[in-house]
């Protein structure tokens, strides 16, 4: 009996995993330069040109940031809808937002499908943190001044 109920709790979670969109874990493609190399701006930050559902951002590389975060204009702006409540601890102090999923984010070669996104009212409009959701999925290597971005397939500086 306990086996038939594992069975069934088996199945159903993979259902789901295959269904339910943002539930399957975060999946990186890269086209054919599957590492991206990214020189600090002027005050140290790694920032780098994107897109959230075809619209343009500029990324602001967050190993602070739990999730990918944008704010509520640029969320508007994305088509981002159907946001869960959250509340988030920020750099700033404790906020409330909600979660949304973004259909699809690009940043230079890199795309991922179904990735959750932060929605954060009091975020300035103008950039969005790319953060640790997608980061932990790719290997980091920070050296010489520079950030190197790389498919998790490969590891850094091979």
């Amino acid at each position: 009996m306990v086996l038939l109920w594992c069975l069934i709790g088996g199945a159903l979670y993979l259902m789901v995993r295959s269904f339910v969109p943002g539930f399957a874990p975060l999946r990186i493609q890269a086209s054919q330069a599957d590492e991206l190399l990214l020189s600090p701006d002027r005050s140290g930050n790694y920032t780098v040109p994107g897109t959230i559902n075809g619209v343009p951002v500029t990324f602001l590389v967050d190993t602070g940031a739990s999730t990918v975060s944008v704010s509520a204009s640029a969320a508007d702006r994305m088509g981002l809808s159907g946001c869960q409540g959250i509340a988030s601890q920020t750099a700033n102090g404790s906020t409330s937002g909600c979660l949304a999923l973004a259909r699809e984010l690009r940043f230079g070669p890199f795309t991922a499908r179904d990735v959750r996104v932060a929605v954060l009212p009091h975020l300035s409009g103008g950039t969005a943190l790319l953060g640790m959701n997608l980061l932990s999925r790719m290997r980091m290597l920070q050296q010489d001044g520079h950030l190197e971005l790389r498919a998790s397939g490969r590891a850094p500086g091979a």
